[in-house]
Formats: C-alpha cells, sequence, structure tokens
C-alpha cells in the first residue's frame, strides 16, 4: 500500500514536470546532431509519464507493488541519463546533479540499499557525461568530478535512505499502534454493550424474581391465613388442600432460592460435586419415573439400552439436569403433549436426550437460553428465572460434557446432554 501511494505520487510529479522539460528541451541551443536525441527523450518521457500515471491508478499496478516501483525506478534512471548526457554540451551548467533527483526517488522507493545501487549505477554514468563534456568543451579529463559526485551520492543514499527506512518503521509501529487502538476500542464497545445486556438481564431478572417470590408467597400467606382463621369450619379435605398448597408453594419457594444459589456457587467456583461411578441406565430411568409420578397427565417415556456404559460423575449434580430438562420439556410442551427421553453410547460418550413437541426455540434464542437469566422471547408468562439451564450447562462442562439444543419453530427442541464414557469401558 505504501509502494502505491508513494507511486501514484511520482506518477503526478513527472506529469507536473513534463511542461518545464519541455520548455529546456524548446529553447536549448544544440551542437549539430544533437537536438534529435533531446525531443527522442522528451517524447519517451511524455508517454512513460502518462503509462506510469495509468498504471499506478490500476489494478494491476495494485496487484504488482514491487514490480512496478522497479520498473519506474529503471525508467527515471534511463530518463534522467539520456538528458544528463543530451545537455553534457552545456558549460558551466552543473546538469549531472539531476541525478541526484533519481538517488533521492531510489531511496524512498527501496531504501538505503536502493541509494547505494543507484549511486554505483551512477558512477559510469558520470564518467560518460565527463568524457562528453571534456570531448565537446576540449578540456582536459578529470576524475575529480566523478569521484565527487559519486562519494556525495553514497553519501546522500546513506543519509536519506536511513531517514526513509526510520520513517517507515515509525509509520509500521503508529499503523500497529492505531489498529491496536481500533481494536481496543472496539473490544470497549463490546464489553460496554455486553455490560448494558447483563444489566437489562439482571433487571429482568430482579422483576422475575419477585414475581415468581410473591406469587407462592401470596398462596402461602393467604392459605396459611385462612387455615388458621377457619380452620373449625374446614373439612378435613379442605385442610388438607390448603396444607398441600403450602407445601407446593414452599418447595416452588425453595427450588428458586435453590438456582438462585447455585448460580451464585458456580460463579465463585464453590460449585461443589462428589464424582464416582454412575449407572446411566438407572439414573435416567429413575428421573423419568419420578417425573411421571409428579405429572400424572403427562406421557414421559424413556428409551435406555440396559447396557449403557458407566459414567464418571455426581449422581445428584446429573440427576438435576435431567429433571431441569424434563421440567422444562413438559412446561413449554402443549398440555398432555408426550416428551421422550432417549439415551445411547456415541462415539466414546453416553448422550442423552429430552425431546419435546412445544412450540420450538429461534435460532437466535438458542444461545441466550444458556445464559444467567435468559428466557425465550414470549414465555413471560412460564414460571422459572432463566437459571436453570445455566445451571445444568455448568454441571455438564464440569463433567467434561456439552448441553446443546436443536430447535426449529413450531417442530419442538431436542436438548442433547453429552459425558465422556469412563476410560476402561
Amino acid at each position: 500500500m505504501q509502494l502505491r501511494g508513494l507511486e501514484r505520487w511520482i506518477s503526478l510529479l513527472r506529469l507536473i514536470a513534463f511542461p518545464f522539460v519541455f520548455a529546456a528541451v524548446a529553447f536549448a541551443s544544440y551542437p549539430p546532431g544533437w537536438e534529435p536525441w533531446a525531443w527522442v527523450t522528451t517524447g519517451a518521457f511524455f508517454v512513460g509519464s502518462c503509462a506510469f500515471y495509468l498504471l499506478a491508478r490500476s489494478n494491476l499496478g495494485a496487484r504488482h507493488q514491487f514490480s512496478q516501483s522497479l520498473v519506474a525506478q529503471i525508467f527515471d534512471t534511463v530518463i534522467v541519463t539520456s538528458f544528463v548526457m543530451v545537455f553534457a554540451f552545456e558549460r558551466g551548467l552543473p546538469v549531472q546533479q539531476i541525478l541526484y533527483i533519481d538517488l533521492a526517488a531510489a531511496c524512498v522507493r527501496f531504501g538505503i540499499i536502493g541509494g547505494l545501487i543507484l549511486a554505483a549505477v551512477s558512477a559510469p554514468i558520470l564518467a560518460v557525461f565527463v568524457d562528453l563534456r571534456v570531448n565537446h568543451l576540449h578540456q582536459a579529463y578529470t576524475w575529480k568530478l566523478v569521484a565527487f559526485q559519486t562519494g556525495l551520492e553514497v553519501l546522500m543514499a546513506l543519509i536519506v535512505g536511513w531517514l526513509v527506512q526510520r520513517l517507515a518503521e515509525e509509520g509500521s509501529r503508529a499503523e500497529a499502534r492505531a489498529e491496536e487502538a481500533e481494536r481496543l476500542h472496539q473490544a470497549e464497545q463490546k464489553t460496554v454493550a455486553e455490560l448494558r445486556r447483563l444489566s437489562a438481564l439482571r433487571a429482568d431478572f430482579v422483576s422475575l424474581v419477585s414475581h415468581e417470590v410473591r406469587t407462592p408467597m401470596a398462596a402461602v400467606i393467604g392459605s396459611a391465613r385462612t387455615l388458621q382463621q377457619r380452620w373449625p369450619d374446614l373439612t378435613n379435605e379442605q385442610r388438607d388442600a390448603f396444607l398441600a398448597l403450602i407445601a407446593d408453594e414452599t418447595d416452588r419457594l425453595a427450588a428458586l432460592v435453590g438456582e438462585v444459589l447455585d448460580t451464585s456457587r458456580i460463579d465463585s467456583g464453590t460449585f461443589s460435586y462428589t464424582f464416582g461411578e454412575v449407572e446411566l441406565a438407572g439414573l435416567v430411568n429413575e428421573t423419568v419415573a419420578t417425573a411421571e409420578l409428579a405429572r400424572a397427565s403427562v406421557h414421559i417415556t424413556a428409551s435406555v439400552p440396559p447396557d449403557l456404559p458407566i459414567v464418571l460423575g455426581d449422581s445428584a449434580r446429573l440427576r438435576q439436569v435431567l429433571t431441569n430438562l424434563i421440567d422444562n420439556a413438559v412446561k413449554y410442551s402443549p398440555e398432555g403433549a408426550p416428551v421422550e427421553v432417549r439415551a445411547a453410547a456415541v462415539n466414546g460418550h453416553a448422550m442423552i436426550e429430552v425431546v419435546d413437541t412445544g412450540s420450538g426455540i429461534a435460532a437466535e434464542d438458542q444461545r441466550l437460553i444458556f445464559e444467567k437469566f435468559g428466557r425465550v422471547r414470549g414465555t413471560a408468562s412460564k414460571p422459572g428465572t432463566g437459571l436453570g439451564l445455566y445451571i445444568a450447562r455448568a454441571i455438564a462442562e464440569a463433567h467434561g460434557g456439552t448441553l446443546e439444543v436443536s430447535s426449529d419453530p413450531g417442530h419442538g427442541s431436542t436438548f442433547a446432554l453429552t459425558l465422556p464414557i469412563r476410560k476402561d469401558d
């Protein structure tokens, strides 16, 4: 990119310089036979200047930047050399110093190496120039001019080339700093956006928990006061109903508090596990049976092979994951819709899938549901804190496994818990 920008600038400078070159060639007084050479060089300079101007702004030049600069340097050297030779007859005119312009261009393009190479190329050019001037002006040949200008060009190549390289290095560092600043700015914007999102989620969570706590507390308080005030008037069946309601709502409050505490322990790294051998077939069947007893109106089926391999894990925590997945499947499925739990050994892992026939989860929400306080849009009427799947995934990952979801809106969802099989199985 730097070479391309440089060639664009130099190509413009050539076109700007052409009128001055044309005037110098037009008003010069030539010895016999020298003028055609001057006009041929001028014509070549004009044609080449136009060609390089177009090349510097083309896709070809963009694809071959170094080659473009190398060819342009050769062209500039040939043209400058031709003009130096053409005007060798001018007495008292230091025309050989035009080579300094070519030297500067070489340093800017290729640094110290480019300048030193051009200084070496200039030495024989200067020798020929001095020879032409001596023959035309009938002077004695001397190497002083050649040696002096060559030495000066070497010094200029070292100084200008070093300055160019330093500028290039500083430019690269500045670009790197700018890119780093841009990356930091983007990262900061992402962080701010994430903090805002988390703040909104926490606000929603506070509102949700307030609602979730208020509802069972109202039921508990109402039932307790009714029992207190009307105990003698109530039948045994009515008393039992009120007491069962208190028990159910208390369990619901306990589950809510448990989810909040589990989330806090996961975040602080104090969530405890007791690992041992777990017979998954028995664990899955027991969990399904317990869930079905608690929900007589829902048909939950289990398809579990008896030879499902043993895994190393915490049976209580794994039961917590399965219970959460089954509860969600029942909660978000139509009334009376079946829920299926499948298990199998696949590629060295045990996979347990919980399949429902509910409304499904949109693709943009499938990541959200595994985050803290994350809930699918349109499910505000369903009880829950949005912490269950966050806890379930944390437990799965602590076992070296995964918890993923696949779903199409309107076609239900499948949650897949994958656990590594014990190595000696």
